[in-house]
């Protein structure tokens, strides 16, 4: 299979992981960046051995040696260069949040479809094998009937206000930043349990802090209930102490995993307790999930796919993960600058 050229847009902590990944892919290769500024472009490439360095995202567009565009760009760009890399027909891998809200996501969308481009948003965990285990022992009914889901994110950043997590104009926050990960967990095994690919929340209550200076949440709390009774508890913030652990409680069992949403090199554990008794599960990968994603986004693209198979994120999936964000932004008040004036 040849390999896909990649372009990165930014050059912040995640393209770095990205690019890392790309590296170590067997179906990637890196051949252009884009920064703000030349010297960051020009370090970035050297770094990771980039031969094409542009300053300006717009020189990507015309690079026709390019196919596929990582945008890692704040939250507030997503959108833009999303539907800018489609009109110029180059596929979209969109790190997450997809947009800052479901109008932007829909526009987007659309535009993606009409140019008939590869595109998928970027939350690597689900492209991971520890994502389809799990899947695999909802469905076969080894904790019984799925009840409830808790699941959370949260890390402490401390006091960064120049750090786009703590910007409200560029759309940051817990919510945005890691609140995503639990909502789209909870969404996808809620359907999983019931037989489809994810299931939208029949109630949605919310619970946050808004800092006073950031304007943007930094710990909130979600209480959901989805159709035959699954109710799930997601906790995400970026001034507390870290945890990124799911539970998934049924009628006649438990399991857990302690880190689901970056998995370590080697693999994961999924801890199983049924009848009394406590099972680890050991997910073997000796790959880095960035790699995993990157791979599978190139696989689908050399397979003509328009969007990446479920439990990875489809069209639909991401759509519905945006309006169950802004639900729950509504829950806690939360209005980001940008959308004041769209």
């Amino acid at each position: 299979m040849d390999r896909v050229r990649w372009a990165i847009l930014g050059t912040g902590g995640i393209a770095r992981k990205l690019a890392n990944a790309i590296r170590q892919s067997r179906h990637g290769e890196l051949v252009a960046v884009a920064s703000r500024t030349q010297a960051s472009a020009d370090a970035f490439g050297e770094e990771f051995g980039i031969p094409r360095r542009y300053e300006g995202y717009a020189r990507v567009l015309d690079d026709a040696d390019v196919e596929a565009v990582y945008i890692s760009l704040p939250n507030h760009l997503h959108a833009e260069w999303t539907v800018r890399c489609a009109n110029a027909k180059k596929h979209v891998l969109c790190e997450k949040p997809f947009t800052v809200n479901t109008a932007e996501a829909e526009h987007a969308l659309d535009v993606v479809r009409r140019e008939r481009v590869l595109f998928m948003e970027a939350f690597q965990y689900r492209c991971h094998p520890t994502m389809h285990r799990i899947c695999e022992l909802v469905r076969e009914g080894a904790i019984g009937e799925l009840k409830l889901i808790h699941a959370s994110f949260q890390y402490n950043l401390g006091p960064k206000y120049d750090n786009i997590r703590l910007s409200n104009p560029a759309a940051g926050g817990g919510i945005m930043d890691v609140g995503c990960y639990t909502l789209s967990f909870a969404r996808l095994i809620a359907g999983v349990a019931v037989g489809q690919t994810c299931t939208e929340p029949i109630e949605l209550k919310g619970c946050a802090h808004i800092g006073t200076v950031s304007r943007v949440d930094e710990q909130a709390t979600a209480a959901l209930k989805f159709p035959k009774g699954i109710v799930a508890y997601l906790a995400c913030g970026t001034q507390v102490h870290f945890d990124a652990t799911v539970r998934l409680f049924g009628a006649d069992g438990s399991l857990e995993v302690a880190n689901l949403w970056v998995p370590p090199f080697e693999g994961n554990s999924i801890r199983l307790q049924r009848g009394g008794k406590t099972e680890e599960i050991r997910v073997e990968t000796n790959n880095d999930p960035y790699t995993i994603e990157a791979d599978l986004f190139a696989q689908c693209l050399r397979e003509g796919r328009l969007e990446a198979p479920t439990p990875a994120m489809t069209h639909a999936d991401t759509l519905g993960n945006m309006q169950a964000l802004d639900r729950w932004r509504a829950e806690v008040g939360l209005v980001f600058d940008v959308e004041r004036t769209q």
